[in-house]
């Protein structure tokens, strides 16, 4: 009895030991947004998604399953856009799209608009990637756009967001 004590103690050591470990790590959330300036998205005809590049920090580390957020500011036409979800912050890491719509079902792409900001929903933290980027298309089927705006990996509730997709 004696010794079937001390196995339930040590149980219940190790199971104290275990929740005060999990419980004091937390997520370092990155919702500083960064600038996109005057970067060129193709025309939907051309049938591609530019990644912004990293000297706009196109590929950022993601470290919660929330959405991405997104404010076109300033945009020839409206731009679809897609989230990846890359093994680190290089275009030449492994990744995937993992965008959403506004349901959290798996799609291509969603559209945005100038003047309003987004959150963009994706599973890029859920599909055991640890980074997020951005890829743009025009909506315009002949002519590129040029974007202008501010977006950032992890996404923290704000009055007047609006869901994409």
């Amino acid at each position: 009895m004696a010794k079937f004590k001390r196995i339930v103690a040590a149980v219940m050591v190790a199971a104290t030991m275990t929740t005060s470990a999990i419980g004091g790590m937390s997520a370092n959330a990155d919702y500083t947004d960064t600038n996109i300036t005057n970067f060129i998205a193709p025309p939907s005809a051309a049938g591609t998604f530019n990644p912004l590049p990293l000297s706009q920090n196109g590929v950022r580390v993601k470290s919660t399953d929330t959405s991405v957020y997104l404010n076109v500011t300033k945009s020839t036409y409206n731009v679809s856009v897609q989230t990846w979800g890359l093994t680190d912050t290089r275009w030449s890491a492994s990744g995937k799209n993992r965008t959403c719509n506004a349901y959290g079902s798996l799609t291509t792409s969603v559209t945005v608009s100038v003047g309003h900001r987004y959150q963009i929903k994706n599973t890029i933290n859920e599909s055991g990637y640890s980074c997020a980027g951005l890829k743009f298309c025009s909506t315009n089927q002949y002519n590129s756009s040029t974007i202008t705006g501010k977006w950032s990996p992890d996404y923290s509730y704000e009055s007047g967001v609006i869901v994409a997709g």
